[in-house]
């Protein structure tokens, strides 16, 4: 039940109405559907080859990146299973893991805003200087087969370590219809994890453990969100030191770091107030904005809910039928306030009211527009019209004609 709760819950935020609609239906008959799991477990679970999408890895970015869509019950498997991996006391080595202190990413009670804590008490011990990088490769270069044997040597039985590596295994349906480009992308062979995967975080932290403790023991501060992390010291040497130290480690795993002149959206170096993205933060003490790029994001996705809006409202007051994946004027402003909650919320550690007003002004002002431009539609339009074109359902089911 609480894995389904955790599955419904991200579904909620996504923007495939395919994703809410399936999640929707499930939970229509949850305690029938869960049966059916726990029937299916008992029997021996089978997981169903998941759907590879290839979408863009997203502006100022090269590439695509290799999503896998698990069919949804197996997600609630894999969460079950990530669930019991975490709880089990016994399994010390994984306890073990999941409370390395500057570890972040992946791990219940931590998140973003914990490793802005850690840098903020670092700058306030003395350390000048800082380095980081994103893992190249790393979801698709995690050795399962370590995962594995990890857990086998912690304890973990032989039945349940078999559903551990059938959830960990990636088999695509859709894999003839990828080209060959796309299919490389996957992790589809001996090593590697599905990014997306509820499993794949623990494994991941699971691997790099040796990583994060050699680095910590360094003199440095090694901060890790999954594939992300910095280093920070007091001097511009050891920081450099131990961002080669960090190449050689993930060269083990064939996983590799970024060079900041090379790749500067993906690796950073320099002072600790120059501030470097980090986290969707820039590393600036005391203030730690939001960096540039999420700000774009933020007012990207606004102009997209309002042009979906608009659109919306033409086909409303043109007495077209309209479809759950429309939203007309009351339902957008709902969307937009809920991805404003949403986006301000994931930057706790910001003190920058300053910043935050003028984004305020820049929203308000795109609200406005949006305002005029449902009020000039409505224009001269019957009582129906105005109302469809606001959001707001008819008792009468049929269509209104301009």
């Amino acid at each position: 039940m609480r894995a389904w709760h955790a599955i419904r819950r991200n579904a909620e935020t996504s923007r495939q109405e395919a994703t809410k609609n399936k999640v929707k239906l499930f939970g229509e008959d949850l305690p029938k559907n869960l049966r059916t799991l726990q029937a299916r477990l008992k029997a021996g679970y089978s997981f169903a080859p998941a759907y590879g999408a290839t979408p863009p890895k997203g502006p100022g970015k090269v590439g695509k990146r290799p999503i896998v869509v698990a069919p949804l019950e197996d997600r609630i498997v894999q969460r079950a299973i990530l669930d019991v991996l975490q709880e089990a006391t016994e399994i010390t080595g994984v306890q073990r893991v999941l409370q390395t202190p500057t570890s972040i990413g992946g791990i219940k009670g931590r998140g973003v805003d914990h490793a802005i804590a850690i840098f903020d008490e670092r700058v306030k011990a003395g350390d000048r200087y800082v380095a980081g990088s994103d893992i190249s490769g790393f979801f698709t270069k995690i050795p399962r087969e370590r995962v594995l044997a990890f857990l086998e040597a912690e304890g973990v039985e032989a039945d349940f370590l078999r559903l551990v590596r059938a959830g960990l295994t990636v088999e695509l349906s859709n894999a003839d219809k990828l080209s060959d480009d796309d299919l490389k992308l996957f992790p589809t062979g001996a090593d590697g994890v599905a990014q997306g995967c509820p499993l794949s975080a623990l494994a991941g932290n699971i691997v790099l453990e040796a990583f994060d403790t050699a680095m910590n023991a360094r003199g440095i501060t090694c901060i890790r969100y999954i594939d992300d992390f910095l280093v920070m010291g007091r001097t511009r040497r050891a920081v450099d030191t131990a961002m080669r130290a960090a190449g050689a480690l993930l060269g083990e795993f064939g996983m590799e770091i970024y060079d900041p002149v090379a790749s500067p959206h993906k690796a950073f170096t320099g002072t600790v107030d120059e501030g470097h993205a980090f986290l969707g933060y820039e590393l600036r003490p005391g203030r730690y904005p939001p960096s540039l790029a999420a700000r774009e994001k933020l007012h990207e996705r606004i102009a997209a809910l309002i042009a979906s809006g608009q659109k919306a409202i033409i086909k409303a007051i043109s007495g077209r039928a309209l479809t759950s994946e429309d939203r007309c004027y009351a339902q957008t402003l709902v969307r937009i306030d809920y991805t404003i909650r949403g986006w301000r919320n994931s930057f706790k550690s910001s003190n920058c009211p300053d910043l935050f007003d003028q984004l305020d002004g820049e929203i308000d002002r795109r609200l406005h527009d949006f305002r005029c431009f449902y009020l000039d539609k409505i224009k001269n339009r019957t009582p129906a019209q105005k109302r469809r074109a606001a959001g707001v359902a008819l008792l009468a089911t049929r269509a209104e004609v301009p």
